[in-house]
């Protein structure tokens, strides 16, 4: 565990105690138990118009409710739990990595693609540090390990010379290759950040089966990164293992993009400086939980949901958009309980318990209009419209235009109707995703729907909303 002395020296832990002050003359002040047996200090206290702060060694965040007040008789509500990964950490000496490369060998990748791809991963590997730890599974219709968990140093030249001589042929088998890199690096030994990357430029039919390891591996501290090269792979198959993982999702048109995607994830696995997080919301009679964006869910009731956000690497901010549907009567009040915990890497365990977030019922539609906070209800309708979006670009791909255009209509109204009401930066936000909205609807309708300009802007607009889930990317 981190000692106490060593967590002050930083500026942001100094802020937090500071904070603190606020937070033990108000009972939030928590004690809780690490894994190891230690003990962590955390707290979480009430901050702006209805949203409570929590800090702590390795990370920060707030949870934010849309409004204070919920009309009688239903209404949906948004809280918004943002979690960043703390940017002093990037001064530290970085823990080291296991890695684990889960690379397409399909026919379809013969010729110049896979001849670039494997230059990519050689330049990857020499990349990596000594110490760090490789994995290398290639699959086709059948899968093969071709390095075991290793040292860099100890197999660099040698894999490199394996790598070299990979040939394209026969067809594309996913899932046994993916649990092949899952296990390689679920054996990493203790300290270290483990994650697997998926290379593909296939179709396959066994998108649930990689979804629910994608999912097992949260559980094994364990991310997990899809790439599809091409116009020809399944992008709602690639992104769904990647949402699944928490890790990132990306489209290269060949082999030779491959090397940028490759380096982001060993930057962002060696910069990596919390792991397992995870949110827990304790729901009031009146308040039920609808849907998460941003999060793989774990658990839920009436009662109680929790949340995976998975690992964050250092300036890392995540997003994530809880809906909530509520029944409150005239001057009832709604009070949504939270904790969020993490593992930071090599040190302490946290939990951070926040002050509890209250709406009330007002059966006055502009009562309730009035308490809304319009940059969370914006972040809502964003990663809302995301999703619509993802819908949209699928229902496209698969030659339902009509509903694609009814989608993006829908994505529009949204958007124009939440820029109106937001602060400048946010609207400025919105503004860019309706205009990436419009230019969506213009190319779907020029384009044919299975043509190569149809199938580039499908997964151009499957990466940008994808990322936008858990991210702001607009």
């Amino acid at each position: 565990m981190v000692s106490v002395r060593r967590w002050l020296s930083s500026a942001r832990a100094r802020r937090g105690v500071a904070a603190a002050v606020v937070v033990l003359a108000t009972g939030g002040l928590v004690l809780a138990r690490s894994p190891g047996g230690g003990q962590a200090l955390t707290f979480g206290t009430a901050v702006g118009k209805n949203a409570s702060s929590f800090s702590g060694p390795g990370a920060s965040g707030t949870l934010a409710l849309s409004q204070t007040r919920v009309l009688t008789g239903g209404q949906s509500l948004y809280a918004e739990l943002k979690i960043r990964g703390d940017d002093e950490e990037r001064a530290r000496e970085r823990a080291p990595i296991s890695l684990a490369i889960v690379f397409d060998t399909s026919g379809s990748m013969s010729g110049d693609k896979i001849e670039t791809s494997k230059r990519s991963v050689v330049s990857l590997l020499r990349q990596m540090r000594a110490d760090d730890e490789v994995a290398f599974v290639r699959y086709d219709d059948h899968s093969e390990v071709l390095q075991p968990l290793a040292r860099v140093g100890d197999v660099r030249e040698e894999l490199t010379r394996r790598v070299q001589s990979l040939e394209a042929g026969g067809g594309t088998n996913i899932p046994p290759a993916l649990e092949r890199g899952l296990s390689a690096v679920s054996d990493a030994s203790g300290g270290r950040v483990r994650r697997v990357v998926l290379v593909s430029d296939g179709l396959d039919s066994t998108r649930d089966q990689a979804e629910r390891l994608a999912r097992s591996a949260l559980d094994r501290r364990v991310t997990i990164s899809a790439l599809g090269i091409g116009l020809d792979f399944d992008e709602s198959y690639m992104s769904a293992v990647a949402n699944a993982g928490r890790g990132n999702f990306g489209f290269v048109r060949d082999g030779t993009a491959l090397a940028s995607f490759l380096h982001k994830e060993l930057e962002e696995t060696a910069s990596t400086v919390v792991e397992d997080a995870r949110a827990t919301l304790t729901l009031p009679r009146g308040m039920r939980f609808v849907q998460a964006i941003g999060a793989e869910t774990r658990h839920a009731d009436d009662g109680e949901v929790e949340l995976a956000l998975g690992s964050l690497f250092a300036g890392d901010e995540r997003r994530i958009i809880v809906e909530l549907s509520t029944d409150a009567e005239q001057g009832e009040s709604l009070a949504l309980g939270a904790t969020v915990s993490w593992q930071k890497v090599g040190g302490s365990h946290t939990r951070a318990k926040l002050a509890a977030l209250s709406v009330v019922g007002d059966s006055q539609k502009s009562a309730v209009a009035e308490s809304r906070d319009p940059a969370v209800y914006a972040s809502a309708v964003s990663a809302l419209a995301s999703v619509r979006q993802l819908a949209a670009a699928e229902s496209f791909a698969h030659g339902d235009e009509g509903k694609a255009q009814e989608l993006l209509d829908q994505n529009m109204a949204a958007l124009s109707a939440a820029e109106a009401e937001a602060p400048a930066e946010v609207a400025a936000q919105l503004a860019r995703q309706r205009a990436d909205v419009s230019a969506a609807k213009s190319g779907f309708r020029a384009a044919k729907p299975g043509s190569p300009k149809a199938k580039a802007l499908t997964k151009a607009a499957t990466e940008k909303n994808n990322n936008n889930l858990s991210r702001s990317a607009f």
